[in-house]
């Protein structure tokens, strides 16, 4: 299980909901006619209920989060003659395009036939899922979310 802090803005909103919960438990509380309770009481039985509702807010926010942030898309069997906009506009179709990167050979600087897109994670399993095994300029279209690239064994013997 991922343990995840709050920021302190969300920090500094939890405790405004606990001080307000622990306020509204203090003072307005006996005013209702419901003097039996002690206020101290109420207002640390706010405070905890602030927290509690707090803490479940940024619980949201986090996951909220989690689900807007970007994916990187392998986007392999690309046609050769392509050109470098087409790429770009047929993943717009799905969302919001932040980046698209089509790989060169170093020396010849030809296209290696493969490139990455990165979009909005909603957005990048839309377009995964429907442009996977699709016909583009002539070619079936491999598509996946893109994984870290693993180092080469020449690499891993200098480290």
């Amino acid at each position: 299980m991922k343990i995840a802090f709050p920021d302190p803005a969300m920090a500094l909103r939890i405790l405004a909901i606990a001080l307000v919960l622990a306020a509204f438990g203090y003072f307005l509380v006996p005013v209702t006619g419901l003097n039996t309770l002690d206020p101290r009481m109420l207002f640390a039985g706010g405070l905890l209920a602030g927290a509690l509702i707090g803490g479940l807010l940024a619980r949201l926010q986090f996951a909220r989060r989690e689900e807007s942030g970007t994916e990187s898309i392998f986007v392999g069997n690309l046609a050769f003659r392509m050109p470098p906009d087409a790429l770009r506009e047929l993943f717009e179709q799905y969302g919001e395009v932040h980046a698209v990167r089509l790989m060169t050979d170093r020396v010849t600087r030809k296209p290696r036939g493969f490139g990455f897109v990165v979009m909005n994670k909603r957005d990048a399993r839309a377009a995964i899922k429907a442009l996977n095994g699709k016909e583009f300029f002539g070619r079936q279209l491999k598509v996946n979310v893109a994984h870290e690239r693993k180092p080469r064994p020449e690499q891993q013997q200098a480290a």
